[in-house]
């Protein structure tokens, strides 16, 4: 019997998409029941490899003249910034893919094929 060849970046990428689109609706109706967004403090859901469950990391929020730079800690250490632009994600740093689907004002951020990241408008941009 021949061993199956593992999944491709490709397909492993849209299982991750559906689970956050998944993960999306169940957020959205948290929204709209009026439950206060969680603090900063508790940090934001987040995974950095692939396969990982999310886990929370910590971030910190910078703004500059309507933009922000989010900069996230992983739990096992390093960081991975984010910029908002115009009020939506823009862009990391770094050289990976960077994409993104909103659902309400709840972001969720792919990066590369493994890094996913969960940040609302509230935290990011500080809205209301």
């Amino acid at each position: 019997m021949q061993p199956a060849d593992p999944p491709s970046a490709a397909d492993i990428s849209a299982v991750a998409m559906q689970d956050a689109y998944a993960l999306a609706f169940a957020a959205s109706a948290i929204t709209e029941s009026d439950t206060p967004a969680p603090d900063a403090a508790d940090g934001i859901p987040c995974a950095r490899r692939i396969g990982q469950p999310m886990t929370r990391c910590l971030i910190s929020v910078a703004h500059e003249a309507g933009d922000s730079v989010v900069t996230v800690t992983w739990p096992d250490g390093g960081t991975r910034i984010i910029h908002f632009h115009d009020g939506k994600p823009a862009g990391s740093d770094s050289s990976d893919e960077f994409r993104f689907t909103r659902e309400g004002s709840l972001n969720m951020i792919r990066i590369g094929v493994s890094e996913r990241f969960e940040i609302t408008d509230q935290l990011a941009l500080g809205k209301r």
